[in-house]
């Protein structure tokens, strides 16, 4: 087959001096003879196109990589330089998928947003299995359940078809069968597109020698987060308030843990799971403060180094129950659990244990909020919210508000920017200086 010396094809200029026939004309641009070869094609209407080919193990692939920028070439057109480029990505990526189907891993042209969805699902149950099902269950009702999205293979997904499916999740849960009916929340909405894009970044992850290296960018604008504006509004509570609900936690519980728990939720703003972790230990009467584990949250594998967060005094009083004669390495915030009795048949006080995922507050969190008298549909996380707002109001910088809570400067900026307003114009009003007219 005829070949051409670099200098035939490498400028507009040059291919449009050569003759138009059949077969393209190649250049060798890796390993030789049996390599990766670059192709031009003439064409009789004036614009040419790039074509890649590949010999591996007896097998030829050959694939049209897109137009040429000849004279007169559409938009987006590829330059040679760029061709070459393309063209040892491709090589690249068909390599290693036959590697893939002579071994023993799923080769990437099996993978689709189902399979992908899945593996995620299954991985986060094996490492968390409460919150994983969870996750799973989220997925499969609103990514899976749309079977034109789950069927997409992940070499031809777009953002646009995430997009896509974005869409048609809003209309379909208008349609809601079980008569849920309204929206979706703009906070439940980024938590499913958080999944869903870990989900999709994992399996780019594992079968990135064959995949489009722009897949990252398309799952990345797809996923991007929908506005939450002013949902930090929703569920502010008053420092009153506040005072309210962690009195009443202690009234609805004679045990007195369902109350520190609340306690310690609302003086430090912290997570579920990080009030989880905390142990003994971590609370340093001396120095009137708590050192908060960090969150779990992301996927970077390095523990976070504990934040230290001031309690007051009547804080340290409230949890003198939880500290006295216990090991450093305890759980600090447990509860009793409960076996059923012979007979008569009731329940009784078994062992004590930490307390597990944030369902376990339910019924004591219902009660507490009706005694406190704060709207019925407070939830807890409204003392994290709670907790920065106070914060920022006092005045305390972004970044020490941030590190604090054990989260980003940009997400308390997305999400609690009026806030930042006021206090930074209470501040900046302390600098306003008076003239005297007249």
């Amino acid at each position: 087959m005829p070949a051409a010396p670099k200098n035939e094809i490498d400028t507009p200029s040059k291919r449009a001096r050569l003759i138009h026939r059949k077969n393209p004309y190649w250049l060798g641009v890796s390993g030789g003879r049996g390599g990766v070869s670059l192709g031009y094609r003439t064409s009789a209407r004036g614009n040419g196109a790039w074509i890649a080919k590949i010999v591996v193990e007896g097998t030829r692939l050959e694939e049209r990589l897109g137009d040429a920028d000849d004279d007169g070439a559409p938009a987006g057109a590829m330059t040679y330089r760029a061709a070459v480029a393309t063209a040892l990505d491709w090589s690249r990526r068909q390599t290693a998928a036959i590697e893939a189907r002579e071994g023993t891993q799923a080769p990437a042209e099996g993978q689709t947003v189902r399979s992908a969805v899945e593996h995620y699902g299954s991985a986060r149950k094996a490492r968390a299995p409460a919150a994983g099902k969870i996750t799973e269950d989220r997925l499969r009702k609103h990514v899976l359940a749309d079977e034109a999205f789950a069927k997409i293979p992940l070499a031809k997904l777009r953002a646009s078809s995430i997009d896509a499916w974005r869409g048609r999740l809003a209309l379909r849960n208008a349609d809601d069968e079980e008569g849920e009916g309204a929206p979706l929340a703009p906070a439940t909405i980024n938590r499913l597109l958080n999944d869903l894009r870990a989900a999709l970044n994992a399996a780019a992850e594992r079968h990135r020698r064959e995949l489009p290296p722009h897949l990252p960018n398309e799952i990345k604008v797809g996923t991007r987060a929908v506005s939450v504006e002013n949902e930090a509004r929703r569920q502010l509570l008053t420092d009153e308030e506040v005072g309210r609900i962690v009195a009443a936690a202690f009234q609805v519980d004679d045990t007195g843990d369902f109350g520190r728990m609340v306690l310690t939720a609302a003086a430090t703003g912290a997570r579920h799971a990080q009030l989880q972790s905390l142990r003994v230990g971590d609370v340093q009467p001396a120095r009137q403060r708590v050192m908060m584990p960090g969150s779990k949250k992301g996927r970077s594998t390095k523990a976070k180094a504990p934040v230290p967060v001031p309690l007051a005094p009547e804080h340290l009083v409230a949890l003198e129950p939880a500290l006295a004669g216990r090991r450093a390495e305890d759980p600090l915030l447990e509860r009793w659990a409960f076996k059923r009795a012979k007979a008569p048949a009731r329940w009784e006080r078994d062992k004590r244990r930490p307390w597990g995922p944030a369902y376990e507050l339910g019924d004591l969190w219902a009660a507490t909020i009706a005694k406190a008298e704060v709207p019925a549909d407070t939830i807890p996380y409204a003392l994290r919210h709670s907790s920065i707002v106070r914060g920022l109001r006092a005045g305390l910088p972004i970044r020490l508000v941030a590190a604090l809570h054990d989260t980003s400067v940009e997400m308390i900026e997305a999400h609690y920017s009026a806030f930042i307003a006021d206090a930074t114009e209470e501040l900046a009003r302390r600098a306003v200086l008076s003239f005297s007219v007249g």
